[in-house]
């Protein structure tokens, strides 16, 4: 009688252990094939350019508040109806008075006859955050206004147009200057100062523009490189923590190469945040890409992914420096994966830019996303305007003074 149940005991644990590895194997196969890869088109519009005297050098080496964007110009369809605009109207001008109980009446009846209209919604939310303190409420109005939002459609239809005129022959000189513009801007938002003939000539001759640092230089070279390795992982089924490793060793390669593609071990502190502690930060990132690579994340609508993926990656702030960068990369490495152009965040925008990531510090995510969605927006006005774009907003060379005897 003992014998059988030992023999039993031993059969079960054989099984659990076989189920076990079947079932380990199997998550791995269904992330490995699951994931929706559209056709990488836009990869494109990150040139790939051998004759740049830097690039042959590489490769042949051994080594508080909201403030909403304004509509898309080209936004002409699903206004509010009268009817709609008139009680989204008399029920803020009831929330401003005070008077609550009509307000709710009228922010109900308002969304009920638009159920998805972002601007019904989202003035609903913020009543029932300030007023009732309804958070979860709120939250689902505020992600269905998302989903719903006129741009994120406009976004959508711009893309096609894009993606139409890529096919049919987008001018090279044109998608070689939008590609320093995003060089420029990219950069520009860490505070480099060089202008785009300056890292046009820089990228194109591999010769030092005088007047600029050596990190100035060394921090446009990194990210030149890191954009080429963007374009090879377009076609990866998974992101994992080796990828973006590799990633910020592209980075901050020439700018601290010592520090580049390894995790800090030190503290740090961004404004009043302070990230995780460095012994978590393994753990931390296993956890991201965990999430990067789930089926949570790639339900999203592909900019709230972006979006969420750039913040999560900031917050965990894994590195010593280039932190901003790399998960600027990382977002659109999945806009990119996700059938979308790579995104300019504006040099400009800058303000608004680490206003927003504030706000996330802080629990609000939405401005931030928000803020993407418009960048994309901004980025594919930008991208279909093309030469126009670059005569009207990209300023003709300046007379640049070189330093002709020195090279990178």
């Amino acid at each position: 009688m003992n014998v059988t149940v030992i023999i039993i005991s031993i059969l079960v644990s054989v099984i659990c252990v076989l189920l076990a590895i079947l079932q380990y194997y199997y998550i791995g196969y269904k992330r490995a094939t699951s994931v929706k890869l559209y056709e990488p088109l836009f990869t494109d519009l990150i040139v790939t350019d051998f004759r740049s005297y830097h690039m042959v050098n590489y490769y042949t080496s051994d080594d508080e508040g909201f403030i909403y964007p304004p509509p898309s110009k080209d936004y002409n369809k699903n206004r509010i109806d009268s009817e709609v605009e008139n009680c989204l109207k008399a029920a803020l001008a009831y929330k401003v008075s005070g008077k609550n109980d009509k307000a709710l009446r009228l922010f109900e009846h308002a969304a009920a006859m638009a159920p998805d209209n972002p601007e019904v919604l989202i003035h609903y939310g913020e009543y029932l955050e300030e007023m009732h303190k309804d958070i979860v409420g709120a939250d689902e109005l505020y992600f269905k206004a998302l989903t719903h939002s006129p741009n994120h459609q406009i976004i959508e239809e711009k893309r096609d147009m894009l993606k139409e005129q890529l096919r049919a022959g987008y001018d090279e000189e044109v998608k070689r200057k939008l590609y320093y513009l995003h060089i420029y801007h990219t950069v520009g938002i860490e505070g480099n100062t060089m202008t785009i003939p300056e890292l046009e000539y820089l990228l194109k001759t591999g010769m030092v523009v005088a007047g600029k640092t050596i990190h100035e230089h060394n921090e446009i070279l990194g990210l030149e490189i890191a954009l080429h390795y963007i374009k090879l992982l377009t076609t990866a089924n998974i992101i994992g923590v080796s990828e973006i490793l590799e990633i910020h060793r592209r980075v901050m390669g020439h700018v601290k190469p010592l520090q580049s593609g390894v995790f800090r071990e030190e503290q740090v502190f961004v404004g009043g945040h302070a990230p995780p502690p460095p012994e978590e930060v393994p753990h931390l990132m296993e956890m991201y890409v965990e999430w990067l690579n789930s089926e949570e994340a790639h339900s999203m609508h592909p900019v709230r992914y972006a979006a969420l993926a750039h913040y999560k990656l900031v917050d965990i702030h894994p590195f010593t420096d280039g932190n901003g960068r790399t998960s600027r990369l990382i977002m659109n490495l999945i806009l990119l994966r996700s059938g979308y152009p790579p995104v300019i965040i504006s040099k400009g925008d800058r303000r608004k830019y680490y206003k927003y990531l504030k706000l996330a510090n802080k629990g609000d995510l939405r401005p931030f996303v928000r803020f993407i969605a418009y960048s994309t927006d901004e980025t594919l006005n930008t991208y279909l305007g093309g030469s126009q774009f670059l005569i009207h907003h990209v300023e003709s060379p300046p007379v640049i003074q070189m330093n002709q005897n020195r090279n990178v």
